[in-house]
């Protein structure tokens, strides 16, 4: 018999170790626990404040998991006495704890404790959920559980229970909850907060400290007294603890640049997403357009866009969309990235292309009413005041934001033909028509575009024509930038649109686009008041800011100095309060000289007196002509081409007595009519000779003498031709008879 009941006992001994020690390694553990658990994006401002997390998969937020090392020691210990004080003694499931559980269970006729480890814990969290929770599911997670406690280490079993269990109100994870109930880091949690936290998962949903706090004080209590029961605590800290008073501070992850997080999301896979976003900057910014946009309520402005670039590395520094992201007439609608006509300011790039093929600051242009011819009618552009201005330097027509000016100016360069290649390479990706489509009425608005892709073109002025990709993230390799724009016209472009002079005009002397220290600066308004826009720039940063409604209607007679220029104003203040505001060298190859605004010219000792006068930025080699006695009549008006006639004679002439017209002076006038200055003329090898010979044309001399220092000239039945070849060449015409002389240039390029 003895021998018998040996027998028994070795054999429940041995099934009694396979079953602890065997049978688990058959059952294998949960998927979902051998994965990381479901990522939660959360998007940080440059210096790590949170400006959004997301919900993941589960639709919980999660924070990136923390290590065991990273966990406090008092959360820990927190941790254990809420729900397995024999974490470390036991194998993965607590015999224990399930004879206390099962006697109080059948004392009590009905449950009242149970068993589970936090090794048994995490394998339920991490099981599909059963429909019920049989002995069978109970049995086959203990198996889980001892399998979990065979393969793992204890520390990782804690750690990935600390990142996975929820903890009530959409927290999923230790540093989730910590952040999400008292706006803390987890090493920033005193005793009593550790102990409310561990409190939760016993049920989150009951538990709820949002919605009864007292509710969950008892059981925060019990945790404390069983730390101090375990030696965790000391008497003083146990003390202090049961004393201190909980204060939440809900916080669910910020939501903070909500039109940047918006165009951020999906882009990248990773869970952490650090940003170039200024945080106080992002505020202000939000600040500024809701304060300014409320004193033109009664004017139909209900929302605005501001976008502000760090020039040195093309980050983004703010973003935002709109007033609100929560109105109603649209907040959730992106003005920075939504496609608006921009105005007047996509005009500094034609002058720029201008400078580019000869032109100065000092070129006139004929500000005067004319019509061209369209493929679906004649185009008559108009300035923004009705009126025309006549002889304006480049320089004042785009400084006074002169609609024919710039029309004229572009028509003068190739047309969009030309413009719209350079502002597809801006990264203007909105412009997807043929350049017909768009005509002359690109150079003052008429294709929408993107605020940020426009602001960061005007960052590419900023950086004296190097163009480099805005971004967003912090977390991605800085791209290389490339010279797109010249150097010297970049400067001369932001000279123009820094000098208050050049847009007095139009704008007065004290508007608010005048900065108490140098900013280039160019507003846009589109037709009928729909959108309004100011964009500008020192060396250090560029802001671009719209506003209008998004709904399209018009605001009413809001232009850019009263609809975006004081959002500007506020925001580019606000930058430089830090950062004082500098100003960019000038390039080397730019010099100074005195001109006669009236015609352009160049004034010199040996020149004729000018009765006004002032000094011009220019490249050294495309200095403008000089001016000639023949510029001026007796009385010293400067002697316009007799296209000026009418304009000289009306009401709209703003010089006076300073000019005359050809007609009205006695003196023969000499005008060079082929080639007009700044043509471009490409060489064409299916032509005959590549089309090299260029006739030379002229009204007004008696005896032309032509020439030219860089073009061979040939003379043919009282005809003169230039033979032309590759580069800009200066042509010079003399009348033997009476003195005068005339310059225009030329453009040669192979095709």
């Amino acid at each position: 018999m003895r021998r018998r009941w040996k027998a028994i006992l070795i054999t429940l001994l041995v099934l009694a170790a396979v079953g602890w020690w065997g049978v688990p390694w058959l059952v294998p553990l949960p998927e979902a626990l051998l994965k990381p658990p479901p990522a939660s994006a959360l998007y940080l401002a440059r210096d790590g404040t949170p400006l959004r997390h997301l919900l993941n998969e589960n639709g919980t937020r999660s924070a990136p998991p923390v290590k065991f090392a990273e966990l406090p020691t008092t959360l820990v210990h927190a941790l254990l006495a809420a729900e397995d004080k024999r974490f470390f003694s036991h194998g993965g499931v607590d015999p224990l704890a399930v004879a206390r559980a099962a006697w109080d269970n059948s004392r009590n006729k009905r449950i009242v404790s149970g068993a589970s480890t936090i090794h048994q814990q995490l394998i339920k969290n991490t099981m599909p959920r059963a429909w019920s929770r049989t002995l069978w599911v109970k049995l086959v997670e203990a198996l889980q559980a001892r399998h979990l406690a065979m393969s793992w280490s204890r520390e990782d079993v804690l750690a990935a229970y600390a990142n996975r269990i929820s903890f009530g109100n959409l927290m999923t994870g230790v540093a989730t909850a910590a952040s999400g109930y008292f706006h803390k880091p987890l090493n920033d949690l005193t005793p009593a907060e550790c102990a409310l936290l561990a409190a939760l998962p016993q049920s989150p949903g009951r538990l709820n400290p949002f919605r009864n706090l007292e509710a969950v004080l008892p059981r925060q209590r019990r945790i404390l007294d069983q730390m101090h029961a375990l030696g965790w605590l000391d008497d003083e800290q146990h003390r202090v603890a049961l004393d201190q008073k909980i204060v939440l501070q809900r916080f669910s992850g910020g939501f903070e640049a909500p039109h940047a997080v918006e165009m951020l999301r999906g882009e990248s896979d990773a869970t952490t997403i650090r940003t170039t976003l200024d945080a106080t900057l992002q505020q202000q910014v939000e600040t500024i357009i809701a304060q300014r946009l409320e004193a033109l309520k009664g004017r139909h402005v209900t929302h605005g866009a501001v976008v502000v670039i760090d020039n040195a590395t093309g980050a983004v520094l703010a973003l935002a969309g709109s007033r609100d992201f929560f109105a109603s007439d649209g907040g959730q609608l992106n003005g920075a990235w939504a496609p608006h006509s921009p105005g007047s300011a996509m005009k500094p790039f034609t002058y720029l292309i201008a400078f580019e093929r000869g032109a100065t600051p000092a070129s006139i242009v004929a500000d005067l009413p004319i019509e061209f011819a369209t493929s679906s009618g004649t185009y008559k552009p108009e300035n923004y005041s009705l009126r025309s201005y006549g002889p304006m330097t480049y320089r004042h027509a785009l400084g006074n934001s002169l609609n024919i000016s710039a029309v004229r100016v572009l028509d003068s360069i190739g047309g969009a033909e030309t413009l719209l290649p350079r502002l597809r390479e801006l990264g203007l990706t909105t412009l997807n028509e043929d350049a017909a489509h768009y005509g002359l009425g690109l150079t003052i608005g008429n294709a929408s575009v993107r605020l940020i892709e426009l602001g960061n073109a005007y960052a590419c002025l900023a950086r004296l024509g190097r163009f480099k990709p805005w971004t967003m993230r912090a977390d991605v390799p800085v791209t290389e930038e490339r010279q797109l724009l010249g150097e010297n016209e970049s400067w001369l472009i932001a000279d123009i649109l820094s000098d208050n002079q050049a847009r007095e005009m139009s704008f007065g002397r004290h508007s608010v686009l005048r900065l108490p220290f140098k900013c280039a600066v160019k507003t846009g308004t589109s037709s009928t008041f729909r959108d309004n826009w100011t964009l500008g720039y020192t060396p250090e940063f560029t802001v671009g800011v719209w506003v209008g409604n998004f709904d399209n209607t018009p605001m009413q007679d809001v232009s850019g100095v009263t609809g975006a220029g004081p959002i500007f104003r506020d925001v580019m203040l606000h930058l430089h309060e830090k950062h004082p505001a500098t100003w960019f060298e000038r390039p080397t190859a730019i010099t100074q000289a005195r001109i006669d605004p009236r015609t352009g010219k160049r004034l010199t000792p040996q020149t004729p007196p000018a009765r006004v006068s002032r000094e011009d930025f220019f490249v050294a080699d495309r200095m403008p002509s000089v001016a000639q006695a023949a510029d001026y009549d007796s009385r010293g008006r400067a002697i316009l081409p007799r296209e000026y006639a009418d304009w000289v004679k009306s009401s709209a002439n703003w010089l006076g007595d300073l000019v005359t017209t050809a007609e009205a002076d006695t003196r023969p006038q000499l005008r060079i009519t082929n080639p007009i200055p700044g043509t471009v003329v490409i060489l064409d090898p299916d032509i005959r000779n590549n089309g090299n010979r260029l006739l030379l044309q002229a009204t007004g001399a008696t005896q032309p003498s032509w020439s030219c220092q860089s073009l061979e000239l040939r003379v043919e039945d009282t005809h003169t031709f230039a033979i032309l070849k590759p580069g800009r060449h200066e042509i010079e015409l003399r009348d033997e008879a009476s003195g005068l002389s005339a310059n225009t240039f030329v453009i040669v390029q192979e095709e």
